[in-house]
């Protein structure tokens, strides 16, 4: 009984340093804190409580594009955003280059401010 108890006190604490040190090295994997800055100008331009259309250069269903969107949604709240473009804001959230406004145009969306580091604001054309 002496032996369990202390084997199992012996890998809580294994446990718990093993993660502590994971943890110091890999403060936030998904870089979520960047995010803020990155769509800083997108938070100050769509209404609180507006639904938000997303799109990306992300293949869909990749883990490229959970992450973006996930971490995406998570910075944007209290706006609600859905994937497509039939919201009359859609975020653009990019991985590379692009023109922009011929992206919109393909989904009848009027490029309505580039913030720079691939985030993008389009409106619905009326």
């Amino acid at each position: 009984m002496t032996i369990a108890i202390f084997l199992c006190l012996w890998g809580s604490f294994a446990s718990y340093g093993s993660e502590s040190d994971f943890q110091q090295q890999n403060r936030d994997p998904y870089q979520v804190s960047i995010q803020f800055t990155r769509f800083a100008g997108a938070l100050s331009s769509i209404p609180e409580g507006a639904g938000v259309g997303y799109i990306t250069d992300a293949p869909p269903g990749s883990g490229a594009d959970t992450g973006m969107f996930l971490s995406a949604q998570y910075v944007m709240a209290p706006r609600l955003l859905k994937r497509g473009a039939a919201q009359e804001w859609v975020l653009g959230n990019f991985s590379h280059p692009a023109d922009f406004d011929l992206v919109g145009r393909s989904q009848g969306l009027r490029l309505q401010q580039d913030f720079g580091e691939g985030v993008v604001l389009f409106r619905k054309v009326k």
